[in-house]
């Protein structure tokens, strides 16, 4: 609301050019940092968290404005949170719903009484342990959308699983926000607050409920109807800002009103049409959100608390990382994935931000604990981009380990009929792809094992009476259970780029000999598959454009001698380019590699 009311009255001298001009500079500094990051091959959100640290009070000062810093930031997080909102839809998180509400509830309860303990332990009082934990327990949405997007990871098992608990504890932030303002007040000042916190936000979302179920959809189609895309656009944000004008007229957060508009238009038929429209303004949210966070560092503060905030940033990484990966092992998800989503979500997010700021406000906090606070969310969203790079070594270090590549309760378990397994091919995956093939396997009786961490497609395999363990194919001891060192073939049937790299390197390991046959989405990606040891990479980019170009000219009824002639030519970029990779491969082997197939 103070950034809108700013804007019309003038008071927080938006009506001038100042802030405009301030809004320019940033990003224009944005646009630097991330030509200069993206040439060094470094994650640009690195880049606006040192711009904002250079431009701001506590570097060279150029911006210094705290009230014009704060609305930055503020609008940022408003923005940010509706393309974060687009992105989901129902069906995307469907079958996540015990582990986003069971696991993120249990994840927040945990975080707060270690953080009280915590501040029992620095001599805090109830209020600051309890705000400390809630402020840690919420991930950062935009930076985990961001790497899972630029990967194609945001349908792997790890990244629903992280996007389900994000969004959890996007809307959590409700509850968590009533409660935190109900401190200090008498009982009856306590129950009367809550009441009406709880009333208003019942009234929100079942508004919002309503008007996405019956009101909207009704609405977007009249509209669609006129036919004019300009109309349509101006509809939606109407729309959209009416949501958060009204979440933050109830008290609550304009981002939430934000989030939940979002939300709205994703589950409806006409989303696409929005989101191509918003979404390529992503980045224009992203790298004012994050240049304004490097804007509110103060590294004045933080040098002359560093042992506290360092100790503060363990705490956070700690509890978010060891906290949720328990969790979704309890869950019965592999190790491997707990782990990877652990690392994902350990960092502070942009909710974290609105609520600092609330307390910082209210006067519920001291300004050391916010500085503390705002330092650690700084640096943990600074270093998130590292753990990222960090992963990989990670998963090839836990690789080697039984224990990292089934869920707890498969431990114990061995199949011996696995032991019988002679000149078999273990196919990774159940899905589309893998039935298609498990179901060929079976009619030409071709011996197989399926590895699956789907507990769903894990009993579709078993009632289809198919050989199946449940365990990550990216883990050397499950692959040594299915019997790798007599496999004929390992067929990888999923594109996860993480998952899809790291099996290559562990069958690699294992059995350099066996036939290796694997799956990705990008063409970019199939030179290094090659290098690492795959005989067959099938790109889904390549087989498009392959068929394509077929079908397409064919239908335009070019001459089939020019259709040859462009195949062959899309058929030779792919040869020279598995060549290439296959003779790097021979070179750093010094050996003789492995046989190749091009298809």
């Amino acid at each position: 609301m103070r950034v809108f009311e700013a804007a019309l009255n003038g008071k927080g001298k938006m009506g001038n050019s100042s802030f405009l001009a301030e809004i320019l500079l940033v990003l224009l500094m944005a646009t630097v940092a991330a030509v200069i990051f993206e040439k060094f091959r470094l994650p640009t959100i690195l880049g606006f968290l040192l711009t904002g640290v250079i431009i701001g009070p506590q570097g060279l000062g150029i911006l210094s404005d705290s009230a014009h810093i704060r609305m930055l930031a503020e609008l940022g997080v408003v923005l940010l949170m509706l393309t974060i909102g687009l992105e989901f839809s129902v069906d995307r998180l469907r079958g996540m719903q015990n582990i986003a509400v069971i696991g993120g509830t249990l994840q927040i309860l945990v975080s707060v009484a270690v953080s009280m303990a915590f501040g029992w332990w620095r001599g805090w009082t109830f209020y600051e342990g309890f705000f400390l934990g809630s402020v840690i327990a919420l991930s950062s949405t935009a930076i985990v959308l961001k790497y899972l997007m630029d990967r194609g990871e945001i349908d792997s098992p790890h990244g629903r699983i992280a996007i389900s608990i994000l969004i959890f504890q996007d809307l959590a932030v409700v509850p968590l926000m009533i409660f935190l303002s109900a401190f200090g007040q008498t009982m009856n000042s306590v129950g009367l607050a809550l009441g009406l916190a709880l009333l208003k936000t019942v009234a929100l979302l079942a508004g919002a409920f309503a008007f996405s179920r019956f009101l909207l959809p009704q609405l977007l189609y009249r509209v669609a109807a006129i036919r004019n895309r300009e109309i349509f656009f101006l509809f939606s944000v109407v729309v959209c800002l009416g949501m958060a004008w009204g979440s933050g007229a109830l008290g609550l957060s304009m981002a939430i009103g934000a989030l939940l508009a979002g939300f709205m238009f994703a589950n409806t038929g006409f989303s696409h049409q929005l989101i191509g429209d918003i979404i390529p303004f992503r980045h224009l949210f992203v790298s004012l959100f994050f240049v304004s966070i490097g804007l509110l560092f103060d590294i004045h503060f933080f040098l002359n608390h560093i042992f506290l905030v360092l100790s503060v940033v363990s705490l956070v990484l700690f509890i978010n990382f060891f906290i949720m990966t328990l969790l979704i092992m309890a869950f019965g998800f592999p190790p491997r994935v707990a782990v990877i989503t652990g690392i994902m979500l350990s960092q502070i997010g942009e909710f974290s931000f609105l609520l600092i700021e609330m307390a910082r406000g209210s006067g519920h906090i001291t300004p050391v604990l916010y500085q503390i606070l705002l330092s650690t969310a700084f640096l943990t969203m600074l270093m998130t981009p590292l753990l990222f790079a960090a992963i990989p070594f990670v998963l090839k270090t836990l690789s080697r380990f039984m224990i990292f590549g089934v869920p707890p309760r498969n431990w114990a378990k061995q199949d011996r009929s696995l032991s019988s397994l002679m000149g078999h091919v273990i196919l990774c995956g159940f899905g589309p792809t893998g039935q298609d093939l498990a179901i060929a396997f079976q009619e030409e009786k071709v011996p197989f094992v399926i590895i699956e961490m789907n507990p769903v497609r894990m009993r579709e395999a078993k009632k289809m009476h198919m050989k199946a363990i449940y365990g990550d194919a990216a883990n050397q001891e499950v692959l040594k259970r299915v019997g790798i060192s007599r496999a004929r073939a390992v067929i990888v049937s999923f594109p996860d780029p993480l998952g899809t790299t790291q099996i290559t390197r562990v069958v690699q390991g294992l059995n350099p000999d066996v036939m290796l046959a694997v799956r990705t989405r990008y063409e970019g990606q199939m030179p290094q598959l090659y290098e690492l040891g795959a005989d067959i990479v099938v790109t889904e980019e390549w087989e498009a454009s392959h068929e394509l170009n077929r079908l397409v000219l064919g239908q335009l009824d070019v001459p089939e001698e020019r259709i040859e002639y462009h195949l062959g030519r899309i058929r030779s970029r792919k040869e020279i380019a598995v060549e290439e990779a296959i003779f790097r491969r021979t070179v750093k082997t010094a050996m003789p590699g492995k046989r190749s197939v091009v298809n």
